[in-house]
């Protein structure tokens, strides 16, 4: 395992593997930016990272460059099973849910517009917190009588708070390289991918990986950088906020009362003398995933629990994003109204029409081929809940049970945190242009992928290919075009 120090360390260096790696302190600083991102913090940084600080770009273009739909996108090996990995909510590493479906022949895409969360991380502070005092309350046992609990005579508790971690940095390089690789054909010296990021540190690094791997899958000919900083103080489209809205804190204390008893069972019969709370159990099967991602090989916690012990732990995370900023929040889906305005902007060249999230002082160019915009978890959801996607209103997670096990040829549960915001979750949201085809009249569609599997676009008119037309598509996002029906204003009075 690593060592203390090493798990304390903030890890938040633009990170191409293949390269090597300088002391940042050898960098000079000339970008507003890159000064306040490296700021005193020990970073290390990748040579290509120079070339975007300090604004150099190679006279080559990708002139005829085609896209590659082949590229995909492997799974990190963490010395886990991925059967596992995908049980762990919103702490699951990115994996593509399905393979990613070329537009039909007859069509082109003109616009790519991401929305992305940040990469792997240490827990925030509040959690860290907590999760040290469960993991004291474990190492409280006067014995252990279970091999597998051995680990614990001599650990320490290690994890950083916030900050990424290498995993983090580097799903952020290889989406930034895989986006590069998918849609280089919508890319040329003079319209590079306008990137936004709120203004949270981890937010802000995993933004800039990506232009890292933008630019290396480009060899260097597009340098893209990180455009706008959305401060997280103040009108942000990129950072949900609505004091008034519910976090979902009954409906998870509600599901920790049933799947966590039988565990701590077991636990205590491990670990004779010690008394654990529905929450210790919570927190101690969150160090698996979380000290995983940040060493990169197996927790000793990860042993501890079974798979249908985290079968419950993924209905834990489900019901917590359902029940923050999902449909089970009435006022969930209004936090995401903000970011589908702007995104009905580009996808119609027009000025943002909103009177939610969105901050008008800050540049928002129109007319652009590529956008990448990185944010969190929870306004993700409320992305999802805004547009429609994941739809299961009056149907979603049961707090007090898990849905029946998947049988062979069952479809899958549709609201499943793992699926939707794992680390590095991405929605794609693409433009494009059709020639007739099948009876349909050429024109103007769109279709939107999260984490490359095609969405349902049965709310504006898609078929089986996903492809709605833009005036559909458009007008089926009535909600977000009426500024959330009054919700708005609900969040603050």
């Amino acid at each position: 395992m690593s060592s203390p120090q090493d798990l304390k360390t903030p890890y938040l260096p633009l990170v191409d593997p293949r390269l090597q790696l300088l002391s940042a302190r050898h960098a000079p600083r000339r970008n507003p930016l890159c000064d306040l991102v490296f700021g005193g913090l020990r970073v290390l940084a990748v040579v290509s990272t120079w070339f975007l600080c300090l604004g150099w770009m190679s006279d080559k273009t990708s002139g005829g460059a085609k896209p590659d739909y082949s590229v995909q996108v492997p799974a990190a090996p963490l010395g886990v099973s991925e059967n596992i990995q995908k049980l762990w909510g919103q702490y699951s590493p990115w994996y593509a849910v399905n393979e990613y479906v070329p537009p039909p022949p007859e069509c082109k895409i003109t616009q790519a517009n991401i929305l992305q969360r940040h990469g792997a991380r240490f827990p925030n502070t509040g959690q860290g917190k907590d999760y040290r005092k469960s993991v004291e309350r474990l190492l409280a046992a006067p014995r252990f009588v279970d091999s597998r609990f051995d680990f614990l005579k001599d650990y320490e508790y290690a994890l950083g708070a916030e900050d990424l971690v290498p995993l983090g940095a580097s799903q952020s390089f290889e989406s930034g390289s895989a986006a590069y690789e998918r849609y280089a054909h919508l890319v040329s010296p003079g319209n590079i991918p306008f990137v936004r990021a709120s203004d949270a540190p981890r937010v802000v690094m995993s933004a800039m990986n990506w232009t890292v791997g933008f630019a290396a899958a480009s060899h260097q000919q597009h340098n893209p950088a990180v455009n706008v900083l959305l401060s997280e103080l103040v009108n942000n489209t990129l950072n949900n906020h609505c004091p008034n809205a519910g976090k979902g804190r009954a409906q998870i204390a509600q599901w920790r009362s049933v799947f966590a008893p039988p565990i701590a069972a077991r636990l205590h019969a491990a670990a004779p003398g010690i008394a654990l709370e529905p929450v210790d159990i919570f927190n101690l099967m969150a160090m698996c995933p979380f000290e995983t991602v940040a060493t990169g090989h197996a927790s000793p916690f990860c042993a501890l629990f079974t798979e249908d012990d985290f079968r419950a732990f993924e209905h834990h995370g489900d019901l917590e994003k359902y029940y923050r900023t999902g449909y089970g929040e009435p006022l969930g889906a209004v936090q995401g109204v903000g970011y589908v305005n702007e995104l009905l902007a580009r996808l119609t060249d027009s000025p943002v029409q909103d009177e939610t999230q969105t901050n008008a002082t800050l540049p928002f160019p129109l007319g652009r081929t590529l956008y990448a915009d990185f944010s969190h978890e929870h306004t993700m959801v409320a992305v999802y809940s805004a547009l429609g996607l994941f739809d299961v209103a009056g149907h979603g997670p049961n707090p007090h049970k898990m849905p029946a096990p998947v049988k062979d040829g069952a479809a899958e549960p549709e609201w499943v945190a793992s699926r939707m915001v794992p680390f590095s979750a991405r929605m794609v949201t693409e433009r494009m242009e059709c020639a007739s085809r099948e009876g349909i009249e050429p024109g103007v569609f769109v279709r939107i992928l999260v984490n490359d599997a095609l969405q349902d676009l049965e709310f504006c008119g898609a078929g089986d290919d996903g492809l709605c037309s833009l005036d559909e598509f458009v007008e089926s996002q009535g909600y977000a075009r009426r500024n959330g029906d009054g919700d708005f204003a609900k969040c603050y009075n």
